[in-house]
C-alpha cells in the first residue's frame, strides 16, 4: 500500500480527538456502569474506588460530550445527506451480501455511518441535559425527586442504546477493510476510496 497514491481521510486533529475520545469514553462507560448497576461494581477499580467513581464520572463524561460535540462539527459536512444516500440505501440487501458491483457510489461516508452520527448527537445532547439533572449534590437540588428519576431513566437508557451504536460501529470499521488504518495514520490509498467510497475522490478533489 505504500506505493500506491494516498489521500487524507482523517486529520491529524480529528484523530486524536478520536482516540482521546475511546479513553475517556471507555473510563465514562465502566464507571457508570459500576454507579448504575451494583453488579457491575468492580468496574470501578478502574480509576481506584466505588467513591472515586461516583466523583470521576461526571467530569469524564463532560470530557466525553465535549469532544465528541467537537469531532461532530468537524464532521458535519462530510455528514450532511446528499444524492448519493438514496441510490445506496435502496441497495442495501447488496451492501449486506458485499456485492460490490451492484452498490451505488457514496461521498465520504455511506448513509449508515450518517446515521450513527445522527444518533451521537441525540445521545451528547441526553447525556449532558440528563447529567446536570442528576449531579450531586450541585445541581439535582434544583429538580424535583421526579424529575431526576426520570433524567437517571433516560441517562441509563442512552447509556445502553450508545453502547450498542458503539458495537455496531466498531464492526463497520472491522468489516471494511483499512477503516481502522485510516484513523491510526490518516490516509487511505485511492484505491480503497475508489473501491469503498468512490465519490469521496471527487469531493477530495474539490477541496
Amino acid at each position: 500500500m505504500s506505493n500506491q497514491p494516498m489521500i487524507v481521510r482523517h486529520k491529524l486533529i480529528d484523530r486524536i480527538c478520536h482516540w482521546v475520545i475511546v479513553f475517556v469514553g471507555l473510563v465514562t462507560f465502566l464507571t457508570g456502569f459500576a454507579f448504575f448497576f451494583p453488579s457491575f461494581q468492580w468496574l470501578s477499580g478502574i480509576v481506584g474506588t466505588p467513591q472515586l467513581a461516583k466523583v470521576m464520572h461526571p467530569f469524564f463524561g463532560i470530557a466525553m460530550c465535549v469532544l465528541l460535540a467537537v469531532m461532530l462539527l468537524r464532521y458535519y459536512n462530510h455528514n450532511k445527506w446528499n444524492r448519493y444516500d438514496l441510490p445506496w440505501m435502496k441497495a442495501i440487501v447488496w451492501v449486506l451480501l458485499q456485492k460490490e458491483e451492484n452498490i451505488p457510489p457514496v461521498g465520504h461516508y455511506n448513509p449508515g455511518q450518517k446515521m450513527l452520527f445522527r444518533s451521537f448527537v441525540v445521545f451528547v445532547l441526553a447525556f449532558i441535559v440528563t447529567g446536570f439533572m442528576m449531579w450531586q449534590p450541585y445541581f439535582a437540588p434544583m429538580f424535583s425527586a421526579e424529575a431526576v428519576n426520570w433524567a437517571t431513566l433516560i441517562h441509563s437508557a442512552c447509556g445502553i442504546l450508545m453502547l450498542i451504536a458503539l458495537v455496531v460501529h466498531v464492526w463497520m470499521a472491522c468489516w471494511i477493510e483499512g477503516s481502522i488504518t485510516g484513523m491510526l495514520y490518516g490516509k487511505v490509498s485511492k484505491a480503497w476510496a475508489r473501491k469503498h467510497h468512490p465519490a469521496m475522490l471527487n469531493e477530495h478533489e474539490d477541496n
